[in-house]
């Protein structure tokens, strides 16, 4: 507990710091991102069985702190030819999460925004390659991160690299290591005035 607390307020002294001082980072706005998902997963542990899910992502974030932004994603995914099958499954997923968007520009550039995530919720998977999974929900976890290419005050190119492990039923350790890679839009809204 005492080492959490150490956490929180390490992170929130040079935070608050450079609130005062005039933030280094431009303050972003809500955005709303859209991606083309490509995920690896695996069916049995001890042998790759490794299969490739294409999808899609949808994502909302709301900055709450100048680099930490609060994240909700939903994703569905999907494979139609298993490893040596030909079998098919659907992952569908809701995750909620934090955002760290890393200083590394000053304001007013157009620069690569870099950012580091960590995100958890749950997952549904069905279809024959599920397995044991098939049907159930279990846990989605989200780490990784990547970064936004502006392309204009409102638009930016998102590419991001996760981890995503998921637990779901599989007869033997019931863990499955995913990679999952996006590459999309974000539309950032408008200031008020």
């Amino acid at each position: 507990m005492r080492t959490i607390l150490v956490f929180v307020v390490l992170l929130g002294l040079p935070l608050s710091a450079r609130a005062q001082a005039g933030s280094f980072l431009q303050t972003t706005k809500p955005d709303v991102a859209a991606t083309y998902q490509f995920m690896r997963s695996n069916t049995q542990p001890g042998q790759c069985g490794c299969f490739i899910l294409r999808g899609a992502g949808l994502s909302a974030s709301w900055t709450f702190r100048p680099n930490l932004v609060a994240v909700i994603e939903g994703d569905a995914d999907f494979a139609s030819n298993g490893p040596g099958t030909g079998n098919s499954i659907t992952f569908m997923s809701g995750i909620v999460g934090v955002r760290y968007r890393l200083p590394v520009q000053p304001p007013g550039r157009r620069e690569p925004q870099l950012f580091t995530e960590v995100m958890a919720g749950a997952g549904h998977a069905g279809g024959e390659i599920a397995g044991a999974g098939d049907g159930s929900f279990a846990f989605v976890g989200h780490a990784g991160g990547g970064f936004d290419e502006p392309l204009t005050e409102r638009f930016a190119l998102r590419f991001e690299a996760d981890y995503a492990p998921t637990t779901f039923a599989n007869s033997v350790n019931n863990h499955q290591n995913n990679l999952l890679i996006a590459v999309g839009f974000v539309f950032h809204w408008p200031r008020s005035r």
